[in-house]
């Protein structure tokens, strides 16, 4: 097959988890001998942007016409942030623009993921074209303009504004050009269908890594005082919890031999790096990837996800797994389709401190909290590994060309 995948931004520019999940999936496609041709977004002082193969995947960018860069929004408040999306409520020269790239490369089946920046109007000109459309949601952007689902003041949202219900029922409109919606947790997904998903047909894929080649060494060296490490790989951002982790630690005992070490990078920066200079038992790593995150990983015993939101399916969860890492998290979102209570990890309620405290102090001093914690980490690394996505979307695209016959035969 030739799939056309369309993600805002591509390796190697990455913003969080959805861009290296595009890129594990191009290129494990492209391993199996498909073609992938990748459309993705670029600043307009980068245009005309030259057409490059990484690691065998085709990548074409360009810039959809607006009042900046989607790349940069979050950088940009006030009035022009309603312009910019008063404008990706339907691009139509973005669209245009994928058209033409259509018309060239004639794919088989059309990939979307994070579409922010196109707007759904590559939605519409892929169906005229005959090009079934499968999308994958990886947060609430077609729900809200935040795609957090959270007010101004980080709260979760329950009543929206009326123009946020403006926002959302168009939204929610343009996915009738969807052939197959798709998202990696069964949460995010009744969200979208409560709300008024029209898409064709609906599916739950789970996102998938590669597990590390290392991972039965490091469970094999990792120490008993592991169990009194904790890790947090995360947006430093207030959604993310880092401050229910701070106030946590506040509420141990100095003398319990514990560690946070927190990973990341954002606007809470300065307020992790005060607490870690108060604290010796904090330990602030700045922003990790590649072999600093694997030891991070390596030496921690549990993984903190202290989420506010409505978090969708974070890959830091398989790869603390694959580690064998325990899981403390929020109970909330899709976080809970993630963690076997008491064995694969512990969920308590979102922002409460005092309970991840009591967590946090009963992980610490007792080594049987989570008995069967090495071999059911492992077999849940291994219900979400990249060959299973891969193979998950092989059958979905198979499925959309059976009914669209005439677009096969073209082929």
């Amino acid at each position: 097959m030739h799939v056309m995948m369309v993600n805002n931004i591509y390796p190697p520019i990455v913003a969080g988890g959805a861009e290296r999940i595009v890129a594990y999936l191009c290129e494990g496609l492209v391993r199996r001998g498909h073609r992938v041709t990748v459309v993705s977004t670029c600043g307009p002082d980068m245009e005309p942007y030259p057409t490059e193969i990484r690691n065998g995947v085709e990548v074409v960018r360009f810039f959809p016409p607006n009042v900046y860069w989607s790349f940069e929004r979050s950088l940009t408040p006030g009035p022009r942030k309603w312009l910019w999306h008063a404008r990706d409520a339907w691009n139509s020269a973005a669209g245009d623009r994928l058209r033409d790239i259509l018309a060239q490369t004639r794919p088989t089946v059309l990939h979307s993921h994070l579409i922010d920046g196109f707007s759904a109007a590559i939605w519409a000109r892929a169906q005229k074209a005959g090009v079934p459309v499968l999308h994958t949601a990886h947060d609430y952007h077609l729900l809200c303009p935040r795609a957090f689902l959270l007010t101004s003041d980080w709260r979760l949202c329950s009543r929206p504004r009326a123009h946020c219900r403006l926002y959302r029922r168009w939204h929610l409109r343009t996915t009738r050009h969807v052939d197959l919606f798709t998202s990696p947790s069964r949460f995010l997904l009744d969200m979208h269908d409560r709300a008024g998903l029209r898409a064709a047909g609906q599916a739950v894929v789970h996102n998938g890594i590669p597990l590390p080649e290392d991972r039965d060494l490091v469970r094999s060296r990792r120490p008993a005082e592991s169990r009194s490490r904790f890790l947090m790989l995360t947006r430093l951002t207030v959604e993310k919890g880092v401050q229910t982790v701070l106030d946590a630690m506040l509420r141990l005992p100095k003398d319990l031999p514990i560690e946070v070490a927190i990973a990341g990078k954002g606007p809470l920066e300065a307020q992790v790096r005060a607490a870690a200079a108060a604290d010796d038992r904090i330990r602030y790593l700045g922003f990790l990837d590649g072999d600093a995150k694997a030891a991070a990983l390596a030496r921690a015993g549990h993984l903190l996800l202290p989420s506010l939101w409505y978090e969708n399916a974070p890959v830091t969860i398989v790869e603390a797994a694959a580690y064998g890492l325990g899981l403390i998290g929020s109970d909330i979102g899709g976080i809970p389709e993630f963690v076997e209570p008491n064995e694969t990890g512990i969920l308590f309620p979102p922002g409460d401190a005092q309970a991840l405290a009591t967590i946090m102090a009963r992980l610490a001093q007792d080594p049987d909290a989570l008995p069967r914690l090495a071999a059911r980490s492992e077999a849940l690394a291994r219900r979400f590994t990249l060959d299973h996505m891969v193979e998950a979307y092989e059958t979905r695209y198979a499925a959309l060309l059976d009914r669209h016959p005439l677009q096969l035969a073209a082929q």
